[in-house]
């Protein structure tokens, strides 16, 4: 079983919606996929209540309990597992990246995104973790998404190397307990998860 965390420092960054359409998009490719919520908030499992598909799954778990959580989903022949993580919680955070093959690090273009996620790389950095920069929530043809986009690159880390968009499909298919794929099938957001997901597979490798 392969495990991607998603890590922000910062709340508001996209991290849950990014982590419930990665594992909506992964279930489609043929993936047998856990979320594990370990965020306080239970935004992943809010959407999973509204939900009507049975895959994937979310399960609600302290980052304490973790490795209980992810040794059941190995025994239920789980293939992927993401675990959706609290922010501003950095020893909860370390115990997550530890345990990740890939830790995904969601940044928007401002300012506070990245003085947050220059966090984020200490607690990776400190764990000996494997992680990426993902470009979320963009405006549409933003100047500060290159600016971005060259400090990210700064961290030494790979950055994927495309943005999700700030678009209304992902408000309104969550609100629905759906994902993009599901909801605008053919759509730019989901074009742009299914890239998301694809490279995020091929970076597991």
């Amino acid at each position: 079983m392969k495990t991607l965390a998603f890590l922000s420092q910062k709340g508001g960054s996209g991290k849950t919606t990014l982590a419930v359409h990665t594992a909506v998009a992964a279930t489609e490719d043929g993936e047998r996929v856990v979320i594990i919520d370990t965020d306080i908030q239970r935004s992943a499992t809010t959407w999973s209540e509204a939900r009507e598909a049975a895959a994937p799954i979310v399960a609600t778990a302290a980052a304490a309990n973790l490795g209980d959580v992810m040794t059941a989903a190995r025994h239920d022949v789980m293939t992927l597992c993401i675990i959706d993580t609290a922010p501003h919680a950095a020893p909860d955070a370390a115990r997550v990246v530890r345990m990740a093959d890939l830790v995904v690090i969601p940044c928007r273009p401002t300012a506070f995104d990245l003085a947050a996620a220059g966090s984020a790389v200490e607690i990776v950095k400190a764990a000996n973790a494997r992680a990426v920069f993902v470009l979320s929530a963009c405006p549409p043809r933003s100047p500060e998404i290159a600016e971005t986009r060259s400090v990210l690159e700064g961290y030494g880390l790979p950055v994927a190397p495309f943005e999700i968009t700030d678009r209304r499909a992902f408000a309104r298919a969550v609100a629905s307990g759906r994902a993009v794929t599901e909801f605008e099938t053919h759509g730019k957001a989901a074009e742009e998860i299914r890239n998301l997901w694809h490279w995020l597979k091929e970076t597991m490798q």
